[in-house]
């Protein structure tokens, strides 16, 4: 049986804090900051003489990241945002074909297409996806959980319409990945990304892109550095020999730091494992919306726990003021248009949300 308590002290965050606030940035758990001081350790005492022990630790890591995912480890770049990765994305996928995406979705997900004068078709409800990709084919840029509401999107069911409408798939799924099991290899997609700050508790710097081999192999590699190179350690300068591997994404040295905070923030979650995290979500979910009924305080995200995430808005008088409130008592949930914005994540408990209701109650108006 999972102690969640002990789990609680991988995150010394926690202490004397109520973080529901996962959805705008995670804490780090202590792996991937024992990984990370590992590094600049061996760096600070030794010099570069760890290099290839480094590189070997990427592709274990690589490797490790696959397995979450269902596919092979040379689908899988290590960038160091999310928008870096879905501009590669937007320059893998060119020409004057629709973009559809949600209207209320993360601007990293729609302004690289912007960007680059691509018709983006704007939708203001995920019910309207199967009109809108029938109208021709298209790339449908979506977040797999949508950062202002938590709606969840039916992935078998969006990926089915992409693949009978002839449509690319690109994903971002940050607000998911390490909170959410996400299985690709039943899955007809063209690219997923996720920034790895948030639920998968690992910090800035680290955002890895999982692309269809098949889609490099026929466009090829939209930008090239030196590490792009077939054989890289080759050091050839004077002609192109391109790998197909999504590594050649990286174009240069691996963002080190940012792999390995992953790779500890991987072994966390791998030891608790995805189901029981998605079950003690669950149960905190339901805990969470238990009692904002009991209160009487409206909830604005799905309900239905096919379209459910980890992520609740409710309504509440200025929220901005109230968010402010709630911090100065070492309470933290974020202001998001008309309400707040409340996350739970498996280091959470019971005692968080009582904390919560205690404080949030006095400003209800």
């Amino acid at each position: 049986m999972t102690d969640w308590d002990e789990i609680r002290t991988h995150f010394p965050a926690l202490q004397g804090r109520v973080d529901l606030n996962t959805a705008g940035g995670g804490p780090m758990c202590r792996e991937a900051v024992e990984r990370v001081r590992q590094y600049f350790d061996e760096f600070y005492r030794e010099g570069d003489t760890h290099w290839n022990a480094w590189l070997e630790r990427v592709e274990h890591t690589r490797q490790k990241l696959a397995g979450f995912f269902g596919v092979a480890p040379d689908a899988i770049a290590f960038l160091a945002n999310a928008s870096q990765g879905l501009n590669l994305v937007a320059d893998l996928l060119p020409g004057d074909g629709r973009v559809v995406a949600l209207s209320d979705d993360f601007p990293s997900v729609t302004m690289p297409w912007l960007g680059r004068g691509r018709d983006v078709e704007f939708l203001d409800s995920p019910d309207q996806l199967d009109d809108a990709l029938r109208k021709s084919p298209a790339v449908l840029a979506v977040s797999l959980v949508q950062y202002k509401t938590g709606f969840r999107l039916d992935l078998d069911r969006v990926s089915a319409l992409c693949q009978e409408h002839g449509t690319a798939l690109v994903l971002d799924a940050t607000q998911a990945f390490g909170v959410i099991s996400i299985d690709l290899e039943p899955i007809p997609f063209d690219a997923l990304v996720f920034s790895a700050y948030k639920w998968a508790t690992a910090g800035y710097g680290i955002a890895p892109l999982v692309v269809r081999r098949s889609l490099l192999e026929e466009r090829g590699l939209p930008s090239v550095g030196w590490r792009s190179a077939r054989e890289p350690y080759d050091l050839e300068s004077t002609k192109l020999d391109l790998t197909t591997e999504a590594r050649g994404l990286e174009l240069g040295h691996p963002p080190f730091a940012g792999v390995f905070a992953l790779a500890g923030a991987l072994e966390l979650i791998e030891s608790i494992g995805l189901a029981a995290i998605e079950a003690r979500v669950a149960h905190l979910l339901d805990e969470l919306h238990r009692g904002l009924e009991v209160r009487g305080i409206p909830i604005d995200s799905p309900r239905a726990h096919n379209a459910r995430s980890p992520i609740t808005m409710i309504r509440v008088p200025d929220p901005a003021a109230t968010a402010a409130a709630l911090a100065e008592r070492n309470v933290f949930v974020s202001a998001r248009g008309e309400g707040l914005r409340v996350s739970v994540h498996y280091y959470n408990n019971e005692d968080d949300l009582e904390t919560f209701f205690e404080v949030l109650t006095p400003h209800l108006g």
